[in-house]
């Protein structure tokens, strides 16, 4: 017979809209109940909830929540493997289907800068996928002079770029003399980008002649005749 405490616990995952808990936040959750379980009996629990798939381990301490859905993004937790990290870049691009590339890591930005402690960058390997952090001055990461909605995906309970300013992140650093990234790629679907929001992303980044300079590729590559060609022969993406 479950007990009453586990049945709770079980219901909170379900209802709830937490996308990711944490052991100490589970067992938090145990103890503010009337008859919470004993450390022991809690880990069983978790045992259990992790092989039933209820709990998905991202790594030691760190789960998604697929009772409440079966479908959360492993992006969801970037925020906890990495301060105030932020999928965007191309794996928010691949998202949306305006890059066709789905199946890479999930790219993220990171804040530097302002007091905070130097980011761990470069790649983390998990059993659910991979992550791969870049760093962005602080100022670039949070773009106060402009809507939150500009930059933050309302769409999502977790943060995460809008493509625009995932195209943006993409565009700075790949201008930036300290970072490895090339220019975006001159394939991606860009009729999907709002252009006004895109403009004031890139002046707020201080990166608006580079953006003019990548949508004039863009548009030389657009209308080279042998991409619209090929461009026909290729099925269209199923949403």
């Amino acid at each position: 017979m479950t007990a009453p405490w586990a049945i709770e616990i079980d219901k909170r995952l379900i209802l709830g809209d937490v996308e990711v808990w944490t052991t100490g936040m589970l067992w938090n959750e145990a103890l503010s109940l009337s008859h919470p379980p004993s450390k022991p009996t809690f880990s069983r629990w978790l045992a259990d909830a992790i092989a039933s798939g209820r709990l998905r381990k991202v790594r030691a301490g760190l789960f998604l929540n697929a009772s409440g859905n079966k479908a959360v993004s492993l992006a969801a937790c970037a925020g906890l493997l990495r301060r105030s990290a932020v999928p965007s870049l191309s794996w928010v691009l691949e998202q949306d289907w305006i890059l066709n590339n789905i199946g890479g890591p999930v790219t993220c930005v990171v804040p530097m800068g302002g007091g905070l402690q130097a980011p761990s960058l470069g790649s983390l390997k998990t059993p659910l996928g991979t992550f791969r952090f870049r760093a962005l001055p602080w100022d670039v990461h949070e773009l106060a002079g402009l809507d939150v909605t500009d930059w933050r995906d309302a769409r999502f309970a977790h943060p995460r770029a809008t493509p625009e300013k995932a195209l943006c992140d993409w565009l700075y650093l790949a201008d930036s003399p300290r970072s490895s990234m090339t220019a975006p790629p001159l394939d991606l679907d860009a009729t999907q980008l709002q252009p006004a929001r895109l403009r004031r992303i890139a002046r707020a980044m201080g990166k608006e002649e580079a953006l003019t300079a990548w949508l004039l590729r863009k548009s030389a590559y657009d209308q080279d005749p042998e991409v619209i060609e090929n461009a026909s022969l290729l099925p269209r993406p199923k949403r």
